[in-house]
């Protein structure tokens, strides 16, 4: 038995995937009596229905999940047989007679032409979608491929969207001039950059705009245009997220108590301190400051280095210890010194270790009517965590005498072995532990246009880098307004947009506003006492103070 009828006005706009697919559900309906509650094989000569029909229904077009939703009663498999090898199907399909009886199901009307009643846009939008559709020869390709049937193999003269497109045959389906691939209307080439433009009109980041977009539209490349577009945003750039902290970079542990020290200057109770914290020992000296001086803190670090000798290495903060006077000390002195990055206290981190140490006996010690000293003999005398040594024994070899009982042996002198070991591995376990969470940055060259993090606002401004610093994660850069300055790559992005510089002077070393930042200046020491710039209103001096002329004067030749 055999039947066969033709197709509808509206049958023949069906994409070439539901036109078979109404085959097998016009079959099954005639059939019913005989297929129904039986295992039926279904021969067809179209591939991709034997993967369409078992999709889930939320992957397929509306029209599809009508025509499968009426097969639901039957057990039916489908099976791909090349055309060539059906031989009674083929002929009777190209001699059918025509039937003006047949009339379109009401329930697959209503049910496709809701796909673009109720799309969530204005009648002028929709207007919009279909002309430029209508105009666009790649889709106008696809949709008659769609409507005829795909060839069996691209061919190589395409383009790579066609390609594309070849690919997701399955899924495409046309209605009313528009190309959908599944529920996701196809959006013109003329319309894609509008819509990425509406997509990212929230300025979210990649993944929500491309998960946004995912539910609704569709064309070849999608997720990449949206990475560009958001990438790109100025925006986005200048309100993106600090960067997430890098791997641990330890610093070498040294052979010999001493050898290497880091120091910082603290506020506590309205007076000035500077910390001195040994690497290899953690014994911390604390010393009372008259001001904060260059001058007063080398005096303070003589008096330090009289009783514990002169070390090998110095680690700092800039301020002020950057200045001249204390660089000529360290000459003189015979001892490296290295300065940390603005804003980034993790590279001298000892230090400020030290100085979370002090601060919190100081509270303490305040608190309980008691000097402060006390507390620092007992964090002296105390076994560090995971070492089972106090600072004291690595300093000297043996324990300090406190105001707790303790045996004459205990307090003689004992030399302890492979400390340098010891500490390594503590070192190890401490970066392990930091690194879990921890992402490395790309490196930056020089001439790469980035940006710079604002540290009071949290905000990222345009810079340019202009050198690599020697301690390989920190950056001399430029800053738009012409500031050289030091930056560790945490504080840096790589940006697609370009410096734009406003003016052409730069800060001094020796300008109040941003002291720990300015490195250098672009431009030598001048002569004379003033540059004109461009506007005759407008001069700078030699520090890089603007001077304006008054207002009052513009009435006066």
């Amino acid at each position: 038995s055999f039947l066969s009828r033709s197709l509808t006005e509206c049958e023949k706009n069906y994409a070439q995937i539901e036109k078979e697919l109404l085959a097998i559900v016009f079959s099954f309906q005639k059939y019913h009596n005989l297929v129904y509650g039986r295992h039926v094989t279904i021969q067809s000569d179209h591939k991709p229905l034997t993967s369409i029909v078992n999709k889930p229904m939320s992957k397929i077009s509306s029209r599809l999940q009508r025509m499968l939703l009426k097969l639901l009663k039957y057990d039916y498999e489908v099976q791909y047989v090349p055309g060539n090898q059906m031989y009674l199907a083929d002929t009777l399909s190209r001699a059918f007679k025509s039937d003006n009886q047949i009339k379109d199901d009401p329930e697959m009307s209503n049910m496709v032409h809701s796909i673009t009643k109720y799309l969530p846009m204005s009648k002028s939008r929709l207007t919009q979608f279909k002309h430029e559709t209508d105009h666009d020869k790649e889709l106008q390709t696809v949709i008659k491929f769609v409507k005829e049937g795909w060839p069996k193999v691209a061919t190589k003269n395409w383009s790579q969207e066609l390609k594309q497109y070849y690919k997701s045959q399955s899924d495409l389906h046309t209605n009313e001039g528009l190309l959908f691939i599944n529920d996701k209307i196809v959006v013109p080439n003329s319309l894609r950059q509008q819509m990425l433009t509406l997509i990212h009109e929230g300025h979210f980041g990649m993944e929500k705009c491309k998960q946004r977009a995912r539910e609704i539209m569709y064309w070849p490349g999608i997720n990449r245009d949206i990475e560009t577009i958001v990438s790109h945003c100025e925006i986005c750039e200048k309100f993106r997220r600090s960067n997430t902290k890098e791997p641990l970079q330890p610093h070498s542990v040294p052979d010999r108590p001493f050898e290497k020290i880091g120091v910082d200057i603290m506020e506590f109770g309205s007076l000035n301190y500077l910390v001195v914290m040994d690497y290899y020992s953690k014994w911390i000296e604390v010393s009372e400051l008259v001001n904060k001086t260059a001058t007063e803190v080398i005096n303070v670090l003589k008096e330090t280095f009289s009783r514990y000798g002169i070390p090998n290495f110095v680690v700092s903060d800039n301020i002020p210890f950057n200045s001249h006077v204390y660089i000529d000390f360290a000459k003189t002195w015979d001892f490296e010194y290295k300065f940390s990055s603005p804003h980034h206290h993790q590279s001298n981190g000892q230090a400020e270790r030290g100085v979370g140490i002090v601060k919190t006996i100081m509270r303490k010690a305040k608190e309980d009517n008691k000097n402060h000293f006390v507390g620092l003999m007992e964090y002296r005398n105390t076994p560090i965590s995971g070492l089972n040594l106090s600072p004291a024994q690595l300093m000297f070899s043996r324990r300090l005498r406190t105001k707790l009982p303790v045996t004459n042996k205990l307090l003689n002198s004992e030399v302890v072995n492979n400390v340098k070991g010891r500490l390594t591995k503590r070192q190890q376990i401490q970066k392990q532990f930091h690194d879990r969470s921890a992402k490395s940055l790309s490196k930056l060259n020089p001439g790469d246009n980035v940006r710079m993090q604002n540290m009071k606002n949290k905000t990222w401004e345009p810079a340019q880098v202009i050198s690599i610093d020697k301690d390989l994660r920190s950056y001399i850069v430029k800053s738009e307004s012409g500031k050289i300055l030091k930056r560790n790559r945490k504080y840096l992005i790589k940006s697609h947009g370009e410096l734009n510089e406003m003016s052409d002077y730069s800060m001094s070393d020796n300008d109040n506003s941003l002291p720990d930042n300015v490195i250098r200046s672009t431009n030598g020491p001048t002569q004379n006492k003033c540059i004109t710039m461009n506007d005759t209103n407008v001069t700078t001096t030699r520090s890089g103070r603007i001077c304006h002329k008054p207002r009052y004067l513009n009435d006066y030749v």
